[in-house]
């Protein structure tokens, strides 16, 4: 605000400027005014309970308590589990026809020459725990002689052989539960097509039978 003095010697007027008060000093009172007035009325709701509610306890769902055990029944139904389950057995079979298929390795040493094989077999007969088996192909390997006509002398070398297994015997030997395999000593009679010539091989083989 600004208010006219007296005059001075010269013609200038002579001014003075009075400050006026702020408007925030009565925004801040309005403000501490309602603060007081409103604090009792919410510590008042504060202290009120809250309004309880009927809760129906037949809609809750409850788990099913546990089913009383018997441990002799366990042992019971896992006993008649295993009945069902066919026990491997190496006993004898009464029935003298019995087709089986073998796997099996064999080697053998003729006439100086020493050979292996690994061959596929059927047997088709049973007597006690021998199995006769019918003639058969094999692949292996055998020494035979050769001659080198550069250096004139001849020597043993290591070759890829067929041969025929002309007749077999298996044995059954056992069962290998972890295997699943009964297993067989075999003895043949073979031909040896890169030597033609017959030979004899001793071997085991495996059989599901």
């Amino acid at each position: 605000m600004v208010e006219k003095g007296t005059p001075l010697a010269y013609s200038a007027t002579f001014c003075r400027v009075v400050p006026t008060r702020s408007p925030r000093g009565s925004a801040m009172r309005w403000l501490l005014t309602i603060v007081i007035l409103l604090a009792p009325s919410t510590s008042a709701r504060a202290d009120e309970p809250l309004q309880g509610r009927f809760v129906d306890l037949t809609l809750i769902a409850t788990l099913p308590g546990p089913q009383p055990m018997s441990f002799d029944l366990v042992d019971l139904r896992a006993d008649e589990r295993a009945a069902l389950i066919p026990a491997k057995s190496d006993k004898e079979p009464h029935s003298f026809f019995q087709v089986k298929q073998h796997v099996g390795i064999a080697g053998g040493y003729d006439n100086g020459s020493a050979h292996g094989s690994i061959g596929y077999y059927v047997t088709v007969a049973e007597l006690g725990r021998w199995n006769f088996g019918v003639p058969s192909l094999e692949v292996g390997v055998g020494r035979y002689p050769t001659y080198d006509a550069r250096l004139q002398q001849s020597f043993m070398k290591d070759e890829v052989a067929f041969f025929v297994s002309m007749a077999s015997a298996h044995y059954r030997a056992g069962y290998i539960p972890a295997w699943g395999l009964h297993w067989y000593v075999n003895i043949e009679q073979v031909f040896d097509v890169h030597a033609n010539r017959v030979g004899s091989q001793l071997g085991i083989s495996f059989s599901r039978k």
